[in-house]
């Protein structure tokens, strides 16, 4: 072969081989930049994410005080509200206990009171009782009621008397016995009873 070729070969494998060389060096740079451009984002990425992850949780925390505080005046306002209600209940229940304490006091002083009135009420006088066989209807003055009465309550032999003394069957008897009691008052009890003693029995045995 002659030399001038072989030079050439050489030559041309030379500079195959810098080429190929300053190639691979060109880019293992270019390699070690976008290797170092990608760690960087990555970087920045999880350094942005935590930022924002925190933010977020301060901003929840934050939330989360904010509610419990508000909370808590409200927590108090209905402790206040509830013992506020026990003691409205417990003061109707006393007043309602009072009144009905009062109510029942009342009551017993006027039983005690009607009872009292009723005692201190004199015994009404019990009427005689009416005849079954009165059957006969008449206007009478009070004085002629009096004397109805007091004739339904004699015994059989006063009404005979008291009778005849209306007819004025024993009229001399009537008024001596009249005349006997007004000087009877002036001799005293003994002769006013043995006087009328005497009459009544007079009037008795003329029935």
């Amino acid at each position: 072969m002659p030399t001038a070729k072989k030079t050439a070969d050489t030559t041309k494998k030379t500079t195959a081989a810098a080429a190929k060389k300053a190639a691979t060096t060109v880019k293992k740079p270019a390699a070690a930049a976008k290797k170092t451009a990608t760690a960087a984002k990555k970087t920045a990425a999880t350094t942005a994410k935590k930022a924002t992850t925190a933010v977020k949780k301060a901003t929840a925390a934050a939330a989360k005080k904010t509610t419990t505080a508000a909370k808590k005046p409200a927590a108090a306002a209905k402790k206040t509200t509830t013992a506020a209600k026990k003691t409205t209940t417990a003061a109707k229940k006393a007043t309602a206990t009072a009144a009905k304490k009062t109510t029942a006091s009342a009551k017993k002083t006027t039983t005690a009171a009607k009872k009292t009135t009723a005692a201190k009420k004199p015994a009404a006088a019990k009427k005689p009782a009416v005849p079954a066989s009165a059957n006969t209807s008449m206007k009478v003055t009070a004085a002629e009621k009096k004397l109805i009465e007091a004739y339904r309550g004699a015994s059989g032999d006063l009404k005979k008397i008291s009778l005849k003394v209306l007819k004025g069957e024993y009229a001399d008897s009537a008024i001596k016995l009249l005349d006997t009691v007004g000087g009877g008052l002036e001799s005293g009890a003994d002769g006013i009873g043995g006087a009328l003693g005497n009459l009544l029995g007079g009037l008795l045995g003329g029935k």
